[in-house]
């Protein structure tokens, strides 16, 4: 009864949404995984819950293969969950088919949210202070220490070390290029979707140089756009979500 009135608020929501916007013809699913720190080499990202006792019924939660007794529990803030945790793998299909029966074009979206809460020890790399900003923006991931900073790896070939990490690294395969392409993959599994964003905004990763012009985590974003083209096909517009600082040149003394 309980996975009935489920399935009913969500075409409920989708009906009100088309009384009031009778023209509507596209709608962006949003999914959001937790990256763990601003230091791109350190940053694991991964599926997350908010309760790891929350009681579901007619499904149960799994992403990426995980289920909810293994999953990343999101931190807290006053008691309670500081972020919503990531939609089922179940539960995102489900939408797609629901969206592509009603003839709306879809755009898929994986998110990037930092759990860092304010009680962290993390070094920060852009100030070298022992505790990272509580819950920053994607867009503050950078190298160890940040470009500028004394000690820097900007301009070598250890920056490039510290973003190939992030995309593609980890012992225990967490890391941001894994949640992209499980989400291309999902999106095939669903019926397809008519838009695929591979991310958006980490503006200070993609200014990190592993020599003088060389761009380490611009390269990995090509390979992995071209990596998600392959698995959707030619009819899904694969697209990046840059910060508009992105957009000029970068400009370095050296």
């Amino acid at each position: 009864e309980r996975m009935q009135q489920r399935i009913g608020d969500r075409v409920a929501s989708l009906d009100e949404l088309q009384a009031l916007a009778p023209n509507l013809e596209r709608v962006a699913i949003v999914v959001a995984w937790f990256g763990t720190d601003l230091r791109c080499g350190e940053c694991r990202v991964m599926p997350g819950i908010d309760n790891r006792v929350k009681a579901t019924h007619g499904g149960t939660w799994t992403v990426a293969g995980v289920d909810r007794a293994s999953a990343y529990l999101v931190s807290t803030v006053d008691g309670r969950p500081a972020f919503g945790g990531t939609p089922s793998d179940s539960s995102v299909r489900n939408l797609i088919a629901e969206l592509k029966a009603r003839g709306l074009k879809i755009t898929l979206y994986p998110f990037l949210m930092m759990d860092i809460p304010a009680d962290n020890a993390l070094a920060d790399p852009w100030t070298g202070a022992s505790s990272q900003a509580a819950y920053p923006w994607r867009g503050r991931i950078t190298c160890d220490p940040a470009p500028g900073q004394s000690g820097s790896p900007d301009g070598t070939r250890a920056a490039a070390t510290q973003v190939n990490a992030f995309f593609s690294g980890g012992a225990d395969e967490w890391n941001y290029r894994n949640m992209v392409l499980h989400y291309a993959s999902l999106a095939v599994e669903a019926g397809g979707v008519d838009g695929f964003l591979i991310g958006s905004e980490l503006k200070s990763l993609t200014r990190v140089r592993s020599a003088s012009g060389v761009y380490p985590a611009v390269d990995a974003r090509v390979t992995l756009a071209a990596d998600v083209k392959t698995i959707v096909g030619s009819g899904t517009l694969v697209t990046y979500g840059a910060d508009c600082t992105e957009y000029g040149a970068h400009v370095v003394d050296s």
